[in-house]
């Protein structure tokens, strides 16, 4: 309590004014968390501005875990989860007092962002804070999956591809072009079949994304009292190597929901490696004043996701050649 309110005196006064005090911050939370919830009514109402309010309402949701890291840099992790727990009620009542989607929010949102700032604090929190988001959303999306294909009584692939069946059942082919409906058939097997390996590593990027920028204002007001790392540094070692190797081999030799789940945790694992694959080019061109390549690299991976498979391969030899070892002290800033 005492660090507490240390961090809260050297803050700016707003700053200090929504750390110090659980009913605000978790008022706001709900906001950005509760939003699409609230402004779904306007899609049938007036489908504009129902849009326009979804689309704001989707990026305040995906920058709550930003404002969760925030609260847990300036208020500590004991003070997070109350935020949270009250912002988590608080979408239950908005869900028709239902349980499942405030635990979501709980958990999700709330536990795997606060393990991950608090853990980014600390030596070698680099790696310790992105590792420990990726086994948490992992677990979630598991979880989540594997509880609900059982409640059904199916497959959790059969399951997966019963969730994206919606989306291609809607879209018109005519009815005597068999190629074009076997092509529909083969693109829905294949979205189902990696779907839940995307959607975690989805999640990662943007929860850890938000981690990073949050660590980036709370630097700015002058509360972050943490180790101060550079995000260039991320690497994240030889475990995580074997362990891509592992689910490779699942995902080759095994059947069923093991193959199932070793296709979506390679995915997940190879995402990972391409970032720390990222993160040595963009090192590289930096030390030698390339701004311009930095720019196009990051235009090549939006335009052209094939050119993620280097990436993860650069990644996988840096984790045992250490490729920024000689590039000198010319990363990035905090």
């Amino acid at each position: 309590m005492a660090e507490h309110h240390g961090n809260v005196a050297r803050m700016h006064p707003a700053m200090a004014y929504m750390l110090s005090r659980e009913l605000p911050c978790a008022i706001l939370l709900l906001c950005m968390l509760g939003g699409f919830v609230v402004f779904a009514g306007l899609l049938h109402e007036v489908p504009l501005i129902g849009l326009l309010a979804s689309l704001l309402a989707i990026a305040l949701n995906m920058l709550a875990p930003a404002l969760i890291a925030l609260i847990t840099f300036g208020g500590g992790m004991g003070f997070a989860l109350k935020v949270t727990g009250i912002a988590a009620l608080g979408i239950s009542a908005l869900a028709g007092f239902s349980w499942q989607p405030g635990l979501w929010v709980f958990v999700v949102y709330g536990l795997t962002t606060i393990a991950g700032a608090s853990m980014f604090m600390t030596t070698d929190g680099i790696r310790k804070s992105a590792a420990t988001i990726a086994l948490m959303l992992a677990a979630c999306v598991g979880i989540g999956l594997a509880a609900s294909a059982a409640v059904e009584g199916i497959s959790m692939q059969a399951y997966a591809e019963k969730l994206v069946a919606p989306f291609f059942s809607g879209l018109q082919l005519p009815e005597n072009n068999a190629e074009m409906h076997a092509m529909l058939t083969r693109s829905q097997t294949m979205v189902a079949h990696i779907l839940p390996g995307l959607l975690a590593w989805g999640m990662w990027a943007a929860w850890w994304g938000n981690i990073v920028l949050a660590r980036t204002i709370a630097l700015r007001y002058g509360f972050y009292q943490g180790a101060k790392h550079d995000v260039l540094s991320l690497s994240f070692g030889k475990p995580l190597a074997y362990l891509f190797i592992l689910v490779l081999t699942a995902a080759n030799f095994g059947g069923g929901d093991i193959r199932f789940l070793g296709v979506n945790a390679a995915l997940l694992i190879g995402g990972l490696l391409a970032v720390q694959g990222i993160v040595v080019v963009h090192s590289w061109f930096k030390a030698r004043q390339m701004q311009l390549l930095i720019s196009l690299m990051y235009l090549m991976l939006f335009v052209w996701s094939a050119m993620i498979v280097p990436f993860v391969i650069v990644g996988l030899m840096d984790i045992w050649f250490d490729f920024r070892r000689n590039i000198g002290p010319a990363h990035g800033g905090q």
